[in-house]
């Protein structure tokens, strides 16, 4: 969790370091002083030309201070930040760089809360009503200069810290991300949500927000709202399926332009057709370049752009569809599957018309290999389907179903492995595992089983990395941890 540095610690700063110095240290010299003095723990903000972040709750005016005040207080922040900026991050080494990255974070943040704050007061409050300003957000556009949604944002994330005091105080020490905030006050704004149930969850909520990584917190999230709305998330999805829809229409420079939209359960199936025709116009090209220039033809010596071969396999499609030429190209009845995962309690739960409990969302499993989350009733009912196969997970997250299709790529072990994540395993790595490989956790040459717990999928570049020394595994509790040759956790 990111902190501020305690006043205490920048007491401790020796005299040739912290205020009063006539000639402070500057850049890597002063962190490195810095760091020697006070050991900062993840997200601490050195003090820059005698200025903390800490310092503004401690300057924050009272009702009876005058402007002057007030002015003097933003007019140190607005240096704090200048400090910052100065300071030239192209020579620092990489730990420097670390750890300038998350005060620079976390001033960022910091000074979000302190705007969302003033939001909160106008919205509230509502003093410019007088002058034309019927709402917080019509001021905060003229104002501020904020674009609409931006002002809309910031209003409905002062109305969710207005309500849930652990996210507010998280905003105010920047241990959340701007962005978390944001998308866990649209989901407070939900009328259909319980308020006693948002106020009992929001915890879990704010644990994951400042613990996971965004797009992973975000599928929590939705999972949550979707748990805790299922009326909505009937609606939402019913909507999407009524408005499917495909158009071609003529340009009138020439040409044609196809538009449309597909719910999430056909638009999943279509993007995994489609893509095998996209792989397969590839491999012409590839074949092509390769008779034409050899071993090396390369990626820029083929004859169409990516762009272009989408075009083609889209129309490959269409003719494959109307086609009984035995020349046209058509996948295998093996080559295209949807893979659905989907918890067995989600399963059971909706099967009997019911719906989880929110306090589950962190075991619900219910979308895509690639992360695409799905309503539980299409899922369920995709395992009719010929290219959609059901994949469900037990409460260790260990796959017990691969329904009813197997594919022949090294088989349903493979499967397993593959469909444990949807990127790359390695932290920060966001490969999608259609370009990874399964590897082994425990080596083959350390005996390690070829069985789906002791597998995980790796990129090429992670393969290379791991095998100079590095360690990954997966813990008891379904937590992935990567350990350098030296052992320590990479974070």
């Amino acid at each position: 969790m990111m902190g501020t540095m305690s006043g205490s610690g920048a007491a401790a700063l020796p005299p040739e370091v912290g205020v009063g110095s006539d000639e402070p240290l500057a850049g890597i010299e002063y962190l490195d002083a810095w760091r020697w003095a006070h050991r900062p723990f993840p997200g601490s903000v050195p003090p820059l030309a005698g200025f903390s972040p800490i310092d503004l709750d401690r300057a924050v005016p009272t009702d009876d201070d005058d402007a002057d005040d007030l002015t003097t207080v933003v007019a140190t922040a607005i240096a704090s930040i200048r400090a910052l900026i100065s300071i030239d991050p192209s020579f620092l080494d990489p730990q420097a760089l670390a750890t300038l990255t998350e005060g620079v974070e976390q001033t960022r943040r910091m000074a979000d809360a302190a705007a969302t704050r003033v939001a909160c007061a106008i919205d509230e409050r509502a003093p410019f009503r007088s002058q034309g300003y019927f709402n917080a957000k019509t001021f905060l556009k003229q104002r501020a200069q904020l674009s609409g949604p931006e002002a809309h944002r910031r209003v409905q994330t002062a109305r969710m810290r207005n309500h849930l005091a652990e996210w507010a105080d998280a905003a105010t020490s920047g241990a959340v991300g701007v962005a978390q905030s944001e998308a866990m006050a649209r989901v407070a704004a939900n009328p259909r949500i319980d308020p006693e149930v948002l106020q009992r969850d929001a915890g879990m909520l704010l644990d994951d927000a400042m613990s996971l990584p965004y797009a992973e917190f975000e599928r929590n999230l939705r999972c949550w709202e979707a748990l805790a709305d299922p009326i909505g998330d009937d609606a939402r999805n019913d909507r999407a399926r009524s408005r499917r829809d495909v158009n071609v229409t003529p340009r009138p420079e020439g040409g044609w332009n196809l538009t449309g939209f597909l719910p999430e359960m056909t638009g999943v199936e279509f993007a995994e057709i489609f893509a095998w025709y996209c792989e397969a116009e590839w491999r012409l090209d590839w074949a092509e370049a390769r008779e034409r220039l050899g071993d090396s033809a390369t990626q820029a010596d083929l004859v169409r752009t990516e762009a272009q071969r989408r075009a083609d396999a889209l129309l490959a499609m269409a003719r494959a569809s109307v086609s009984r030429d035995p020349n046209v190209d058509r996948p295998p009845t093996t080559a295209i599957t949807v893979d659905i995962l989907l918890d067995h309690d989600t399963m059971v739960a909706h099967a009997a018309g019911t719906t989880p409990d929110p306090r589950r969302f962190r075991n619900v499993v219910c979308r895509t290999q690639s992360g695409r989350r799905l309503h539980p009733d299409d899922a369920i009912n995709a395992a009719i389907v010929g290219h959609i196969r059901r994949v469900v997970y037990d409460g260790s997250g260990t796959v017990i179903d691969l329904g009813r299709r197997s594919r022949l790529f090294r088989g349903p072990a493979r499967d397993a492995v593959m469909l444990l994540l949807t990127t790359c395993v390695w932290i920060g790595c966001d490969r999608p595992v259609a370009w990874c490989d399964a590897d082994h956790s425990l080596g083959w040459k350390a005996h390690g089983a070829t069985v789906p717990r002791n597998g995980q999928p790796l990129c090429t570049g992670h393969q290379n990395l791991k095998e100079t020394g590095f360690q990954v595994f997966r813990d008891d509790n379904g937590h992935w941890h990567i350990i350098d040759p030296d052992g320590r956790e990479v974070v």
